[in-house]
């Protein structure tokens, strides 16, 4: 023990080093046994907190909105590998529907619609412009040199259309059956008077021999209409290109002196079109349940006496700026101020309105017959309706007989909408400045944008 003191005393530092770290140590262990106890809390709270959340996550699970739905099927669930699969199924079922009838839609819309000529729209091919519009315009008003049917008058032919009987070629006929029958009547004695008896017979037999050529001329046709019914006048001609802004375009007669650019070429084509429509509607009201053309005297539609093509939006848009020329602004998609309909001329950029006024003579008792056949003819609507009474006498006189049945004579504004899906690959470029759209890039080379004629 004595010589641990003197010890001590030399060398102090040593056992007070010992001592400040047996400290030291003691408390590091006791600092970090409540540090361990709080990450240890920590930790644990913020594990329980992830936990709770995702126990309590949810998916929704959603299918698109379908027509008939008052909002789409929507369901909020724990993730579920079960909800996942057959929501995944049911959705790619329902786009796949979709696409189906938009397809169908299309095609209904489109029908037999087409370029009267190939290579024309949207641009003819390099110095191919004045070949192809002359082709078109040929194709359209027809060539009487070479034989050349117009293509109006193939629309007439499609309903089965005629002029009434021939007045004069009637009347020579009926004198013709006068002299023969007079002749017969007297015999030998060539001068006497007829009894009035006589004369009463022979006033029958005439008008039987009328009637069954008013008969036989109804049986050969389904309606009277010729290409008198189109908006047509002297200056649709040559120098004329028809193109109305007001009123009634008119179709094209006959090829213009000057031949016309691409874009009247394209209205052309788009007013053929409209009339294309409005025959299918006469086509379908009569059509018999045979599926062939009835007869005039048993058709729905007895007569066209006119047919006006309004002017739409292509016609007035200005090539500069792209904007619409008509005054005011066009109604929105839904709005009822230019139509009934809520379709509007020039307001989206999905479809377009067409629009004709026709008027009818038509079987009174069967008009529900013709709104049928508007119904069911392209996406058409009824926007205009009036009726008057026919003077059937006075029709019987110029050669139209109708009939038994009660006539009125019917003026139908009728609208069209034509989806741009299959109208606007046609565009040519200067329709799709004055729309507005983008210009077509030309084949096999991206980004390029091709001009053409205009």
């Amino acid at each position: 023990m004595k010589n641990i003191l003197p010890w001590l005393k030399k060398n102090w530092i040593v056992p007070t080093l010992c001592i400040f770290t047996i400290a030291v140590l003691g408390c590091t262990w006791w600092f970090s046994s409540a540090w361990n106890e709080s990450i240890r809390e920590e930790q644990q709270k913020a594990a329980n907190d992830l936990l709770t959340k995702v126990n309590n996550t949810k998916v929704t699970y959603a299918l698109p909105l379908v027509a008939g739905q008052d909002k789409a099927v929507e369901i909020s669930e724990p993730p579920n590998s079960f909800y996942t699969q057959k929501f995944s199924e049911r959705k790619k079922q329902l786009l796949e529907q979709r696409e189906s009838i938009v397809k169908l839609a299309e095609a209904f819309n489109k029908g037999d619609k087409k370029a009267l000529i190939d290579g024309l729209f949207p641009s003819p091919g390099p110095g191919q412009e004045q070949f192809k519009v002359l082709e078109f315009v040929q194709k359209l008003a027809g060539n009487p040199t070479q034989g050349t049917q117009s293509a109006y008058q193939g629309l007439l032919d499609s309903v089965r259309a005629g002029g009434p009987v021939n007045s004069s070629q009637l009347e020579a006929q009926l004198n013709d059956v006068l002299r023969r029958e007079t002749e017969k009547i007297r015999g030998n004695s060539a001068n006497r008077e007829l009894t009035q008896s006589e004369k009463e017979s022979l006033a029958k037999l005439l008008l039987d021999a009328r009637k069954t050529e008013y008969v036989r001329r109804a049986n050969e046709i389904s309606i009277y209409a010729d290409m008198s019914v189109f908006p047509s006048s002297a200056s649709s001609g040559p120098g004329n290109y028809g193109a109305a802004t007001t009123g009634s375009n008119q179709i094209l007669l006959t090829a213009p002196a000057t031949p016309p650019g691409i874009r009247q070429t394209f209205l052309w084509q788009a007013d053929f079109w409209l009339l294309q429509d409005v025959f299918a509607i006469i086509r379908n009201a009569n059509t018999a349940s045979d599926g062939r053309l009835a007869s005039e005297k048993d058709a729905v539609v007895k007569r066209i006496e006119k047919i006006e093509i309004l002017p739409w939006h292509v016609q007035t848009a200005s090539e500069s700026t792209g904007a619409f020329g008509n005054p005011g602004a066009p109604a929105a998609p839904g709005e009822f101020k230019d139509s009934i309909s809520g379709h509007a001329d020039g307001a989206s950029t999905e479809y377009d309105v067409r629009r004709a006024r026709v008027t009818l003579i038509v079987s009174s008792a069967r008009l529900p017959e013709l709104f049928n056949a508007i119904g069911r003819t392209n996406f058409a609507f009824v926007v205009g309706f009036a009726m008057d009474k026919v003077d059937g006498w006075q029709d019987l006189s110029q050669g139209y007989y109708y009939g038994d049945e009660n006539v009125v004579r019917v003026l139908l504004d009728l609208e069209f909408t034509w989806l741009r899906s299959w109208t606007e690959p046609l565009f040519p470029p200067s329709v799709r400045t004055a729309l507005g759209l983008p210009d077509l890039a030309a084949p096999g080379s991206e980004g390029h944008t091709e001009e053409g004629p205009k």
